[in-house]
């Protein structure tokens, strides 16, 4: 049964049990106190919260506060309402956007930026705060004015950074960038840069390469998003390593906040042992709210995802389809470079695929999303969408993911590396440079030889490093093909 016909089916069953909750037709337009938009937006985000939400249950006396004919800011409110456990929020990502056009593209990995990424500095001494670029993306403003990473900025528009403005430097549509140096005698000013945001495609793909290690090929890859455009890239990246005859993948995901499900199944199925490929195994398991789940059981729907080499999918009535079968590497270790930036998919692929092969992980604690999204539209919800709410959307979780027994081991505070280190942008080093930090351990874990002059550590201990994540899509898990046909009606604003 394709996933829309399912989807149809629990979803009309979920909203007929659900309408006697709905006490809008004892409402007449006496009662709105606020705009026809408002009105919609309010009742489009409380239907999906109230039928989709996987913490729906949790969180259904707050939804009172989504009330569609006095509430004024939606948006607010459902981030207000999004679940939390003894005052911690566990839900730190459902969104409610009334520029859906806008989350759609960027979730394609389109966006307004410098094509910089950076992260907030501060001496440990000091009130002073700087930036140091972690990376910079291909053909980007940044990396055409010679911004690189490991480069630090201490003034934007000739004013020193504070934790009021910092944000300029990510959302200023032109700035002038302060540049400086660490030397002895602290940070020293050296020039100015002036740059200016574009829309762009930031390509998640940033270094991947081969190092032989007396005879035994490691390969490595650093990547930022799992995008869908970047799939056929890291299809032929794969078969490049299988060529070379690469056994162990150094994986860098220290800055990969996640992405798509269907990107993230393609690449662990060529990252898994071709036997596991072969004989289908689970890849992960999946829980929803209460009521999908005694759906699923009742009509024999099986959510589970599998190990396979055909991968099709559906993004907004285009059909995906991409073959992995000449594409797994035949690896037998991954080492996994992990950071506080590492997030969703990125700790999803890790989750699914440690029971079935060694992986070793390297840096800081993940960040601990382990819940999948999806977006939805007015217009995927309701028989007639009202044209009022025609851009509105929600990102809104689902489910959640488990392994092939149902574990999750980045629950609830991230994944735990098996080797702390820090990860240091002010090293001077590039992504796949040898000597760059976290990378030059992972080679001396897979056998590679040092001198103790090249080998790296933290450069700086008095610095405290945070990343600054404007990304779209960090912290997302997004699921495909789950956009469903109009099925429910809209009411008026005179609660007809």
């Amino acid at each position: 049964m394709k996933l829309k016909h399912w989807y149809i089916s629990i979803f009309v069953a979920l909203i007929a049990m659900g309408c006697s909750k709905d006490d809008d037709n004892n409402k007449s337009s006496d009662d709105l106190n606020v705009s026809e938009e408002i009105f919609y937006a309010n009742h489009f985000a409380k239907t999906t919260l109230e039928e989709i939400y996987l913490w729906n249950k949790e969180i259904a006396d707050d939804l009172e506060n989504i009330d569609p004919y006095t509430n004024e800011d939606p948006i607010a409110t459902v981030e207000e309402v999004r679940y939390k456990q003894g005052g911690k929020e566990v839900d730190k990502w459902t969104t409610l956007t009334d520029d859906v056009a806008s989350l759609n593209s960027s979730m394609q990995g389109v966006s307004t930026t410098y094509g910089y990424r950076l992260m907030l500095g501060k001496f440990s001494n000091t009130d002073g705060y700087f930036f140091v670029v972690a990376f910079v993306y291909n053909n980007s403003p940044a990396q055409e004015a010679g911004i690189k990473r490991g480069d630090i900025i201490v003034t934007l528009n000739g004013k020193e950074i504070t934790d009021e403005n910092y944000l300029d430097a990510v959302y200023e549509p032109n700035l002038t960038l302060g540049m400086a140096k660490r030397t002895d005698k602290g940070i020293v000013a050296t020039k100015e840069i002036s740059v200016s945001a574009r829309n762009m495609y930031c390509d998640p793909i940033l270094a991947h390469k081969v190092f032989d290690i007396d005879g035994k090929k490691v390969g490595y890859l650093a990547f930022t998003d799992f995008d869908l455009q970047s799939i056929e890239d890291l299809i032929d990246i794969c078969k490049s390593f299988k060529a070379a005859g690469v056994k162990e993948l150094i994986l860098d995901m220290r800055y990969n906040g996640g992405g798509y499900v269907y990107t993230e199944e393609i690449l662990a199925s060529m990252l898994a042992p071709i036997s596991v490929v072969r004989n289908g195994e689970i890849y992960q398991t999946e829980i929803w709210n209460d009521d999908y789940m005694a759906y699923f059981k009742q009509n024999n729907i099986d959510r589970t995802l599998y190990f396979k080499t055909l991968h099709k999918g559906i993004l907004n009535g285009k059909e995906l389809t991409y073959n992995t079968a000449e594409a797994n590497i035949g690896l037998e270790k991954i080492y996994a470079l992990i950071s506080s930036g590492t997030a969703s998919a990125s700790e999803g692929i890790i989750v699914g695929l440690m029971p079935y092969m060694n992986i070793e992980l390297i840096g800081k604690n993940s960040s601990g999303k382990y819940c999948t999204g999806s977006i939805f539209q007015p217009k995927d919800i309701y028989k007639k969408a009202p044209d009022a709410i025609s851009n509105w959307g929600i990102y809104v979780m689902v489910n959640r993911y488990g392994d092939k027994d149902g574990k999750n081991p980045c629950m609830p505070d991230g994944l735990v590396p098996n080797f702390t280190a820090n990860d240091d942008p002010m090293d001077g080093c590039p992504l796949g440079d040898e000597h760059e930090v976290l990378l030059n351990i992972a080679l001396q874990h897979a056998g590679m030889k040092f001198d103790k002059e090249t080998t790296r550590t933290h450069t700086y201990p008095d610095v405290e490093l945070s990343m600054i994540d404007t990304n779209p899509l960090s912290g997302k898990r997004i699921q495909l093909n789950m956009a469903i046909p109009t099925i429910v009606s809209m009411p008026t604003t005179t609660g007809k």
